[in-house]
């Protein structure tokens, strides 16, 4: 089994880059560190696995409550390098935040999934998710 490492350094928080701007293209890089760090003040904790020197997945959640769910742990972020994927990556990822979901007396985990997402919905029925909701949203422009 490959070792799961937090990541909390600027080095260790910068190796994440590759992988989770596959799944994030909008992110700039010369912004990833410290977007990171501040959504770490938030709970934010970023997990990451390396395959000789490479960061090749990596898994972003926080752990919080909410009324309709109690509490859960919510995974903001789950990807793998293209070249990567099959290797069973990120199924580890998922065994791992379930056991830090027990650990902290989570009652779920919960994730929200682009429509067009297929493979990554393939890998998440096939780790028993069940889809339980729709998501909304509406943009708005704050006043600053």
């Amino acid at each position: 089994m490959t070792e799961i490492k937090i990541a909390i350094t600027d080095n260790e928080i910068a190796s994440c880059w590759e992988a989770i701007s596959v799944l994030r293209p909008m992110l700039e890089r010369e912004h990833f560190v410290s977007l990171i760090k501040d959504l770490q003040k938030e709970g934010y904790q970023l997990l990451y696995i390396q395959e000789e020197g490479i960061t090749v997945a990596i898994a972003g959640y926080r752990i919080y409550t909410m009324l309709y769910c109690g509490k859960m742990l919510y995974l903001d972020d789950l990807s793998t390098l293209e070249t990567y994927r099959g290797k069973g990556y990120a199924s580890q990822l998922l065994n791992h935040l379930k056991e830090i979901a027990l650990e902290n007396n989570c009652v779920s985990i919960q994730l929200d999934s682009g429509p067009g997402r297929t493979t990554a919905h393939k890998l998440y029925f096939k780790e028993d998710f069940t889809i339980s909701a729709y998501h909304f949203h509406k943009n708005i422009e704050p006043k600053l």
